[in-house]
């Protein structure tokens, strides 16, 4: 058992069991953490945590802080070690007509430059693709702010919340039109 493609795929599900493990304890220690952490807030600041249940703090809590980013590297790993056979027999393939648009020297046949060339950023193109995947759904995924999550668990009404900001004076200025005191001119 010598092929290159076989050991990289065992060392990628071996990284992506890590960081999937990696990720599975620190969940574990924040919900700790989270029983904690409520337990505190209820002795010192009950304000805080009125009308929350430990269950739904919890559950803000670890989703707030969880490390998201080593359950997504782990499924990335697995998904492109998934999908490269697929992409190594479509890849293959697809060469034969590739070809014949081109001259068909002997030059394009399997093993040489070419070949290796189109191989080689054919595949990287695929796992791009997996990550590209998984990046998107970690982003589409993202959870809320801690603080704010807790402050529409509390009930309180976020989105009708408007900060005031007072506008600077260029701003102010360029609103109105006035320049200095001078009354604009044409140039007609």
């Amino acid at each position: 058992m010598s092929n290159p493609f076989l050991y990289a795929a065992g060392i990628a599900l071996v990284l992506a069991a890590a960081f999937f493990l990696s990720w599975l304890a620190a969940r574990r220690s924040l919900m700790e953490d989270a029983r904690i952490e409520f337990a505190e807030r209820c002795s010192s600041k009950p304000g805080t945590v009125k009308g929350v249940d430990a269950a739904t703090f919890e559950r803000i809590y670890v989703s707030a802080h969880e490390p998201r980013g080593a359950l997504y590297i782990a499924a990335a790993l697995v998904l492109a070690v998934v999908i490269t056979p697929f992409a190594g027999v479509g890849l293959i393939a697809l060469w034969p007509y590739i070809v014949m648009m081109l001259d068909g020297g002997p030059w394009y046949d399997v093993g040489y430059y070419p070949w290796m060339f189109y191989m080689f950023f054919g595949l990287c193109g695929c796992w791009a693709f997996a990550g590209a995947v998984v990046a998107r759904i970690h982003h589409a995924r993202t959870p809320e702010n801690f603080n704010p999550a807790l402050a529409r668990a509390r009930g309180e009404p976020l989105d009708e919340v408007a900060i005031p900001r007072k506008r600077p004076k260029w701003a102010v200025d360029a609103l109105s039109g006035a320049k200095s005191g001078a009354s604009p001119t044409s140039d007609n």
